[in-house]
């Protein structure tokens, strides 16, 4: 058996609303809902959706070539899609996490386990099975390096709450505890993190009362290994989108969790914020607060394909955080003043928070030239300083495509095939994440659109690579 579905033995929930200090507070923070922000929400039926036709005759497009010489390519395999997803729904929502020895997917609503080295499928299945009850779905996966387990989350089955699935070891197949954590308000756009000592999951919050705020539940490590679930629910000064929290690589001493955002919401601006999260194990966390200044962005307007557009919904959020060797790395997709703040482009920050001040230390573009979009960029940093990127890619000569590379090299992974069919959000996550059996070779999952996007509406594709 893969799951082994389990009440939750003891929940602790703790939420405070108080005033905002200005840059330390022990006191949390809530905000009222507002008709400006949207809800990313549970997939949507492509059934119930809009079908966006080419506008001019859709040319026949080859596939772009490598930039700068490209990247080192190993494991190259397609991962779940439309079809094989059993949902009939969109976004795919891709993510996937890697561990010594196996890769692990989840998009709505289908889990799948990869033999790391050879790429068989070792385990194919809906999430309602693998919960042991019906999901809404956004699922997300980390493998969590210290302690050489897996974590899936996801909607519960009234997407009120989520589902923690925690496994019992390093090998997936050999069945994962399942936590229900209820009464989250509606718990959207959430996002998995870790330390030595807690596993973190962060949300936009669009239940009554919620005001869409930026929410965090800290889960006890050492109590859930135990088979008993103590968590608890914090608010921290109002985000809005993402706060992702950080995936703390070889972290040894616990006590801090740290997340990267942007400064309040997604519309736009010319910082991002650094979030310190302390005494997250308790009804009393202490959240400080950095903005750090950055090159302006705003949110894009325009993504071209070959006939016609790509919505860009959502962007300008940060997709994942890592934490290594003191620095945290982190990218989105916005638009920068270089064409009129309308193209969407990759941005990527690197930030030194080995002292108590975090300091940006690198800011860059992805930007493969003008009216290319690039959407859905994620970052990780190899054990020699090197950045690894995946994102999409799209223009009015090139179909949506899936990329990884480097800021001197890169590569289409699964380039495009045809036209993308269905105007709605372009996806939820990407993701891209080092091997840690060398801590050198990058392993990436996301999004493309295969010839026949207009029944297998879309496909998602896994590599790794390293940098040279």
């Amino acid at each position: 058996m893969i799951k082994l579905y389990r009440s939750p033995a003891i929940c602790i929930l703790s939420v405070a609303f108080a005033t905002l200090l200005a840059f330390t507070s022990t006191n949390l923070f809530s905000q009222t809902g507002s008709t400006a922000y949207v809800p990313v929400g549970p997939p949507v039926s492509v059934a119930n959706q809009y079908f966006s036709f080419p506008q001019s005759p859709v040319p026949l497009v080859p596939p772009p070539a490598p930039r700068n010489g490209g990247v080192q390519l190993l494991q190259s395999l397609d991962g779940i899609d439309f079809l094989g997803s059993h949902c009939g729904c969109l976004p795919p929502d891709t993510n996937a996490a890697v561990g010594n020895d196996y890769i692990v997917e989840t998009v709505n609503v289908q889990i799948r386990v990869f033999d790391k080295n050879t790429g068989l499928v070792l385990l194919d299945q809906d999430l309602r099975t693998f919960f042991g009850a019906a999901s809404g779905g956004d699922p997300y996966v980390v493998y969590d390096d210290h302690e050489r387990r897996w974590y899936v989350s996801a909607f519960n089955s009234t997407d009120r709450g989520l589902f923690l699935a925690v496994s019992n070891d390093s090998n997936p197949l050999d069945g994962f505890q399942v936590y229900e954590l209820a009464n989250l308000g509606l718990p959207d756009y959430q996002k998995l993190g870790y330390n030595q000592d807690a596993i973190f999951i962060s949300y936009n919050n669009f239940g009554p009362g919620g005001g869409a705020a930026a929410t965090i539940i800290s889960i006890d490590k050492a109590a859930i290994y135990f088979g008993t679930l103590t968590y608890y629910v914090s608010v921290p000064k109002f985000q809005f989108r993402a706060m992702p929290p950080a995936q703390m690589h070889g972290d040894e001493r616990g006590g801090v969790e740290w997340f990267v955002s942007t400064d309040g919401s997604e519309a736009g601006g010319n910082t991002i914020r650094v979030t310190k999260m302390t005494n997250y194990l308790s009804d009393t966390p202490e959240f400080t607060y950095t903005s750090l200044p950055v090159t302006e962005y705003r949110s894009a307007t325009r993504a071209d394909q070959p006939g016609g557009t790509i919505t860009t919904f959502p962007n300008t959020t940060t997709t994942q955080v890592h934490y290594r060797n003191g620095y945290l790395v982190t990218a989105m997709a916005s638009a920068t003043a270089a064409d009129g703040f309308v193209y969407p482009k990759g941005l990527f920050f690197r930030i030194n928070v080995r002292r108590d001040t975090p300091r940006l230390v690198r800011q860059g573009v992805i930007d493969p030239g003008q009216g290319v979009a690039v959407q859905m960029l994620s970052a990780d940093q190899d054990k020699e300083g090197t950045l690894g990127f995946t994102w999409m890619e799209s223009s009015s000569t090139e179909y949506l495509s899936m990329w990884i590379g480097t800021r001197r090299a890169a590569q289409p992974s699964a380039p495009g095939l045809g036209f993308f069919y269905v105007s709605f959000r372009i996806g939820d996550y990407s993701t891209i994440v080092l091997d840690p059996s060398d801590d050198l070779t990058f392993w990436s999952a996301n999004e493309y659109a295969g010839a026949d996007a207009q029944t297998d509406i879309w496909r998602t594709h896994i590599n790794s690579f390293t940098a040279h």
